[in-house]
């Protein structure tokens, strides 16, 4: 079987009694955000995609739990052969990112995606006024092999320094304005976006004197943070649709947004369950599943209010802070690729999953 754009599909087709976890695990490996539930005879029993995991996480269903429990029962699908304007218009108008295209018995022959019609420029995305911050004053000091000579936001990730890869995405989302926080070989990433407009966005810079942490410096833009605005930390490679990101900030009125990426981690050893000295049982490499922090946020100007001029803060104090104070500060978790480029391990990761994008005309 054959995805709309020649890749092999069969890995995403699961049966319904699949557990929730292993569909997490499934959808950050293949990294399409969708499940095909299909049975014995291939015929298409429902989907579930990275909302139907945020919905579970919202409402505490255990990951144990099958995709029975989550999955849509009646997904919007097409009789093959595919109309691709139609298509494209059921997308728009049920809000949807895939559509399974079957025979006439009901058995998937593809899957039409809406990140194929995107990067096809079939579908044209609507320009945003929001700034997106990138904090890009750190030295990296977990990459010193490289930011010794060059600022970490200029380390090479394939043909592309790191931050490009950053901003190039948000860009992909229809977001064209750019504020960077700098302090550490600043000079340097001046230089390299002196032709920024040539690239098609805008970008402007604001320069520490100290170094203030993962939130401190959006006290030096107050000024101009006057709207609903975007954080990101300038070592991340993520493949998160930052339009829904921006979408969910203004429908639930939040006052802050973190983008949570749903990982599972398991425990390569057998962990002892005791009772006071008395083994209780042995569990052998369990698995647990976790939101964590991607370092993307969306922010509401009165946040930047709780900095202090000039005082470091990181942004997981800052937006603790927030809470305590009663701003409403909510998590968008989502099943995507995500490298954390500041780990060396990682660092090796991004760029192995970069050359597999290229080799694969992405």
């Amino acid at each position: 079987m054959r995805l709309m754009n020649g890749y092999d599909f069969e890995p995403i087709c699961v049966h319904k009694t699949l557990p929730i976890i292993n569909a997490v695990k499934l959808m950050n490996k293949q990294a399409m955000q969708v499940l095909l539930v299909v049975n014995k005879k291939r015929k298409l029993e429902g989907i579930v995609t990275d909302g139907d995991i945020r919905r579970a996480i919202i409402n505490n269903i255990s990951f144990s739990e099958s995709v029975a429990k989550i999955m849509n029962t009646k997904p919007i699908t097409m009789e093959a052969p595919p109309d691709k304007e139609k298509a494209i218009k059921m997308m728009k108008k049920y809000d949807i990112r895939h559509i399974p295209v079957l025979d006439r018995e009901g058995k998937i022959t593809g899957l039409l995606m809406w990140k194929d019609f995107f990067s096809n420029g079939d579908i044209t995305v609507e320009k945003k006024p929001n700034i997106v911050v990138i904090m890009a004053g750190g030295k990296g000091s977990r990459l010193d092999v490289f930011t010794k000579i060059l600022p970490k936001p200029l380390i090479p990730i394939g043909e592309k320094p790191i931050i490009e890869h950053v901003i190039d995405h948000f860009v992909k989302y229809g977001f064209q304005r750019f504020l960077l926080s700098l302090n550490y070989k600043a000079e340097m990433i001046k230089i390299y976006f002196s032709d920024g407009q040539k690239k098609g966005y805008l970008v402007d810079f604001v320069q520490e004197n100290d170094f203030l942490g993962t939130a401190g410096a959006l006290s030096l833009m107050r000024e101009k943070l006057t709207e609903t605005f975007l954080v990101s930390n300038c070592d991340i490679l993520i493949d998160a649709n930052m339009e829904q990101l921006l979408h969910y900030h203004l429908k639930h009125r939040n006052d802050a947004t973190i983008l949570g990426i749903v990982r599972n981690v398991e425990i390569p050893y057998g962990v002892l369950h005791t009772r006071q000295a008395t083994l209780d049982r042995i569990v052998e490499k369990p698995e647990f599943h976790f939101v964590i922090n991607s370092g993307v946020y969306v922010l509401e100007p009165q946040i930047v209010n709780l900095i202090e001029d000039n005082q470091p803060v990181d942004m997981p104090s800052l937006l603790m802070r927030a809470k305590e104070r009663n701003f409403k500060v909510q998590i968008f978790p989502m099943t995507c690729t995500w490298f954390d480029i500041g780990q060396w391990s990682e660092y090796q990761r991004a760029i192995q999953h970069i050359s597999t994008l290229v080799g694969t005309a992405l």
